[in-house]
């Protein structure tokens, strides 16, 4: 079964918060333990050693037994813990319980009573005597007279009230361990669907619905964090979407355009030619118009597949040094019979005789050709084009420029779109308008820039190419 990330997400969270509170629950039942054993044997023994004055009384006879018993009752009642008094032999000669006639005068003899008659502290966790047979926790001092030890002390407290008393503290910390967790798990469980994944599921939900074709949906998600930064990705991404879609549409309806327009032309001469509408002495003229449709519809693939390849990074060029200045001179060669026909003035300005490049030699021919065609077709009678070329730092700087009827600032930015045509009713039978798409995919295969600068008259468009 398929786990969503809200499930993983939870689980992994309670499992650290598991393990995170009961590691901390048993370090603090472990401390405590300790802590509190300590703290009894350390009152145990202030308790013992305050004795040491008493009993002295009493074995020079400042103080009778019935002031011992009382001294060594509240000891007992304060602590907790059964009080012996034993002298160097071992014999008891004082005791803080009732049962005094089975104690007193009796003689213990066992390892702490030999300890505690050598002067030494002793602190044990067991049995003591035959009497006291349930684990207690025995505290043993020696009561020193006279720098002599002349008896000594025993304060046994039980095991099991010591451990009543930890159980009730471990289940304490255990308790708020657990509502700790609960508590945690709650407030996890709220922010982590607020935070992650509600609005993922927001995301989740518009990819769905631009993937079945609804490009306009955006995701609605205000968020100060890597969400909100992922929610603003993402529209951006449908923004995308929706320009190449809206871009594929229109390539589909230029392509469409662009091929009915000649092979209409081309039907309709050729039924004509067929059907006898045509006279014969005319088929001449009207099959010269079929072979320039022809010719266009062979120039309009071509570009196509050039564009194409171009976009897709098949096409690799053969990367030479060659010399822009005298392919500039062929290409305004080659069209000089458009040139002459409009009457042109014709301005080429060249850096030096000869200015050697790094770049495809035919490519960017291609593009000198499609920026120079362009100005021709838009320059008016008698018009002026204008060809420079000059160095700035470490790159050649190409500019074609022509005086006609500059580009509207509302078309610039669409005029490198495919099949885009500025001005439809002076183009018309003309270019394909994916000259200056090739030309743009094959300066930026290069490496290099190419922009335009257009005011109300004139429009120029300048590319670089690396210096040799």
């Amino acid at each position: 079964m398929k786990k969503s990330l809200f499930t993983k997400l939870m689980s992994t969270n309670f499992i650290v918060l598991l393990i995170s509170y009961c590691l901390v629950a048993v370090f603090l039942s472990l401390w405590f333990n300790n802590y509190y054993y300590n703290q009894r044997i350390r009152a145990l023994v202030n308790e013992g050693k305050n004795l040491n004055q008493v009993v002295e009384e009493y074995i020079n006879g400042e103080v009778d037994e019935k002031s011992l018993k009382f001294e060594l009752s509240v000891i007992d009642r304060f602590l907790g813990a059964r009080i012996y008094v034993v002298d160097r032999y071992g014999v008891v000669f004082g005791y803080s319980g009732d049962e005094e006639d089975q104690v007193m005068g009796k003689q213990l003899t066992n390892v702490e009573i030999d300890e505690v008659r050598s002067g030494n502290i002793v602190i044990n966790r067991g049995t003591f005597i035959e009497r006291l047979s349930s684990p207690t926790l025995t505290v043993g001092i020696p009561i020193i007279i006279n720098n002599q030890v002349q008896s000594g002390v025993f304060l046994h407290t039980s095991m099991d009230e010591i451990k009543d008393t930890v159980d009730k503290v471990y289940f304490i910390i255990w308790m708020a361990a657990f509502f700790a967790i609960i508590i945690s798990a709650i407030i996890l469980y709220y922010f982590s669907n607020r935070i992650l994944i509600k609005p993922l599921g927001k995301i989740n939900h518009t990819a769905k619905a631009i993937a079945s074709g609804e490009f306009d949906k955006r995701v609605n998600l205000v968020s100060d964090d890597e969400i909100g930064d992922l929610a603003l990705s993402f529209n951006y991404m449908a923004d995308s979407l929706q320009n190449l879609e809206r871009m594929r549409r229109d390539f589909i309806s230029n392509v469409s355009h662009e091929l009915r327009s000649p092979m209409t032309s081309i039907n309709g001469f050729i039924v004509g030619i067929l059907d006898g509408t045509i006279p014969q002495e005319k088929w001449s003229y009207y099959i010269e118009i079929v072979h320039g449709e022809t010719k266009r519809l062979i120039r309009l693939i071509n570009d196509l597949l050039d564009l194409g390849r171009l976009e897709s990074g098949e096409f690799s060029l053969r990367i030479e040094n060659f010399d822009i200045n005298e392919l500039i001179r062929e290409r305004v060669i080659k069209f000089e019979d458009r040139i002459e026909k409009k009457e042109v003035e014709m301005d080429v300005t060249l850096v030096g005789n000869r200015l050697k490049v790094k770049g495809d030699r035919d490519r960017i021919d291609q593009v000198i050709t499609n920026l120079l065609d362009n100005a021709i077709k838009f320059v008016p009678q008698n018009g002026e084009i204008k060809i420079r070329t000059e160095i700035k730092q470490d790159r050649v700087l190409v500019s074609v420029y022509n005086n006609g009827a500059g580009i509207p600032k509302e078309e610039i930015q669409y005029i490198w779109d495919r099949f885009h045509k500025v001005d439809k009713a002076r183009t018309k039978g003309g270019g394909t308008g994916l000259g200056l798409s090739i030309a743009r995919q094959i300066i930026n295969q290069h490496n290099q820039n190419i922009w335009v600068e257009s005011g109300e008259i004139g429009t120029k468009f300048i590319f670089t190419l690396g210096i040799v």
